[in-house]
């Protein structure tokens, strides 16, 4: 299993991803986050890293410098209920240091209040490898799309690791997923943000390894009580 975790994409426009950002450490893509409040990310709990590493773009397909907002990272919180040894619950919000300023290419995205039915038909995107094994990081935002799996499905391929606070999403075929440095990034369905990219095998988009993602219906409650009215 790889902890850090869009092969099979091609290149999209934030414009198209408006809620998108990317939590970079000195420089570096860290791991996707999508935005949910003016000053709030959520992304996964497995991305923590000390606050002064820390850098949060916005509104921007390209992770070179001067592109974008760019904003700090005042505290983060991860969910109580956060197991890192199962990657359970993996998700954390980030609290910015200023607001961002909405328009065509910064918006903040719902989460989902319904859990994900099997074979909707969603999207994911990052800044993460484009190949596995290896890596080659891509210089623009990657989209691709994948459909969720049952749980039944979900099973086969990993057995008890995958709690009821994840799902799985893929092709069937294989040769699409999201992968290292895509972790905390979007699964949108049906306009919703449905998932926050968490694990998978160490090699992406194999056939009947579907990725594994957070279910953000499960943890709705619980960002809502943070983020208040943001």
């Amino acid at each position: 299993e790889d902890e850090s975790r869009i092969i099979g994409g091609r290149p999209c426009s934030v414009a198209q991803r408006p809620f998108q950002v990317a939590l970079t450490k000195r420089g570096q893509i860290l791991c996707g986050g999508s935005l949910v409040g003016a000053r709030w990310v959520l992304t996964a709990a497995h991305c923590k890293q000390p606050l002064r590493d820390l850098q949060v773009l916005i509104g921007t397909n390209t992770l070179r410098a001067g592109t974008g907002q760019v904003r700090r990272v005042s505290r983060l919180l991860v969910h109580p209920g956060y197991d890192p040894r199962r990657n359970d619950n993996d998700f954390m919000l980030l609290h910015l240091d200023a607001p961002v300023r909405f328009g065509p290419r910064v918006k903040k995205i719902r989460p989902a209040t319904r859990c994900p039915r099997a074979g909707q038909n969603c999207s994911i995107s990052g800044w993460g490898t484009t190949k596995s094994p290896g890596a080659r990081l891509p210089r623009d935002l990657q989209c691709a799309q994948v459909q969720t799996f049952g749980p039944e499905q979900c099973a086969r391929a990993y057995g008890s690791a995958v709690t009821r606070n994840m799902f799985c999403a893929g092709v069937a075929q294989g040769g699409v997923d999201s992968c290292q440095g895509d972790s905390g990034g979007p699964l949108v369905c049906g306009g919703y943000l449905q998932g926050v990219v968490s694990w998978g095998l160490a090699v992406c988009a194999q056939r009947g390894n579907p990725g594994v993602y957070s279910n953000v219906c499960r943890a709705t409650p619980w960002i809502r009580r943070v983020i208040g009215s943001d």
